[in-house]
């Protein structure tokens, strides 16, 4: 029996936002390591169709395995041939929008652990910047999440003002503060433990 998510009303409330939202939508959200921001995203996509990837500390070659399993999954989860694996993010950015296409709503497509992939393959923020601008605000029936461990990394790197991600940008970034005491209180009752989260995300 799965275990019943606790408080984050607001951060699911503001996802949903985006989720509602009639055009293309990006969210950053980063902290320490083990503090719930895969549980956060998790419970948001659980009823939603998603496409959901995280990244390793491994070679370029691998990671593009793993996003490409992860996007041909959304398509047959049941297949058997996992032979096949695209060269370059630039192809699995299209297929995402092919995807998007077909659906009813919006697809939301998830990078967990964001920094693995550009350490593995340092184009991806420049592939995504034109993927954004040129793909995706064009159909406007995606959300975008980029998540991330290293701080220093998806400060600088994600939201700094020299990050071709940067130049994407839709919106103003807001901080979300640390669950209150009754949250901590409520979550440790419920599951056993709790946690705290500083991610940043990004609204329309």
């Amino acid at each position: 029996m799965s275990q019943p998510f606790i408080a984050r009303e607001a951060e699911l409330a503001s996802l949903a936002d985006m989720y509602q939202s009639p055009r293309f939508e990006m969210a950053v959200i980063y902290g320490r390591r083990r503090v719930g921001k895969t549980s956060l995203i998790k419970e948001f996509i659980k009823d939603k169709p998603a496409i959901y990837s995280k990244g390793v500390l491994a070679t370029r070659k691998i990671n593009l395995n793993y996003l490409t399993n992860a996007v041909l999954d959304f398509v047959n989860p049941n297949r058997l041939d996992r032979s096949f694996s695209y060269s370059d993010f630039r192809d699995i950015f299209s297929k995402v929008q092919d995807l998007a296409n077909k659906q009813e709503g919006k697809l939301i497509f998830v990078l967990d652990e964001f920094p693995y992939f550009a350490q593995s393959g340092p184009e991806i923020s420049s592939v995504f910047q034109f993927a954004i601008d040129h793909v995706f605000k064009e159909y406007d029936n995606i959300i975008l999440i980029l998540c991330g461990s290293s701080m220093s990394f998806m400060q600088h790197q994600v939201l700094g003002h020299q990050s071709p991600l940067y130049a994407a940008s839709l919106a103003e970034f807001r901080s979300i503060s640390a669950l209150s005491i009754k949250q901590k209180a409520l979550k440790k009752i419920s599951t056993g433990f709790f946690y705290e989260i500083m991610p940043l995300y990004k609204t329309s």
